[in-house]
């Protein structure tokens, strides 16, 4: 399937889609993403994505190829490109996912948010006790995880006592679920920080720079905080990078 959307003044975005009857993206798929990014397009005058195409309208192949490999086995879910002002979704693996994330799984992660939402006292608190009892300061961290039953989750490197190690968990949370919502958000979020020059913004590196262990790097912060603005606002920490990046934007 190959459309175009169109903006008056705003420039086309054109979307090539491989058909479902060979391996593509079911019909409402490809209609839910193209209707979700220029709904962003809108919002964001400034943002421009040229062109959305899935990994077999790529590699000229609706199963494998050169650059990704076999599709289904592809740890990539989606990729941008920031030159060509591209997004490319891995039709093999997002066809088997709902449009929308789940609100099982949203609803998950608002209670996990509740149930830790004073976690940087708790954890300071069980820090001074431990020092008092004379524990080393090495073995603390990891015997607070286990008196609250904390696993970090995947990036995460923070200590529990960190004022921003609770919403890295809860952003790192959504950053696991599958859903189109989900993986389009994330790499609009990417495009926006590009375009807009957020990612290499003082305010953006200044807050990045006081939870940088709790993410793979600067690009990944600005695109998973946009996405879990969107998905779940009242995040303290993604709030205010969204926050900064309105301002930026503006």
């Amino acid at each position: 399937m190959q459309f175009r959307r169109s903006l008056p003044g705003r420039g086309n975005t054109d979307f090539y889609f491989t058909d479902e009857d060979a391996g593509g993206m079911k019909g409402e798929q490809q209609k839910y993403l193209a209707d979700l990014i220029m709904s962003y397009r809108e919002r964001y005058p400034s943002l421009a994505v040229n062109a959305v195409w899935d990994f077999g309208m790529e590699e000229g192949d609706p199963r494998e190829g050169e650059k990704y490999g076999v599709f289904a086995d592809s740890r990539d879910l989606a990729v941008y490109n920031a030159k060509m002002l591209t997004i490319s979704f891995n039709h093999a693996k997002l066809r088997e996912m709902p449009c929308l994330t789940p609100e099982k799984e949203i609803l998950r992660i608002a209670e996990y948010k509740a149930k830790y939402s004073e976690l940087p006292v708790t954890a300071k608190r069980l820090e001074a006790s431990f020092l008092a009892a004379g524990v080393p300061w090495p073995q603390i961290d990891g015997m607070i995880r286990r008196e609250l039953g904390i696993t970090a989750r995947a990036e995460n490197g923070l200590a529990v006592a960190d004022p921003y190690f609770a919403d890295v968990q809860v952003i790192r949370m959504l950053e696991d679920t599958m859903s189109l919502q989900r993986i389009a958000i994330h790499e609009i979020g990417h495009m926006l920080s590009e375009e807009s020059g957020a990612v290499s913004h003082r305010k953006v590196k200044k807050l990045f720079g006081k939870c940088r262990d709790g993410f793979e790097d600067l690009y990944e912060f600005c695109a998973e905080c946009f996405m879990a603005a969107e998905l779940m606002p009242g995040i303290a920490l993604s709030d205010e990078y969204a926050g900064i990046l309105t301002e930026i934007i503006k």
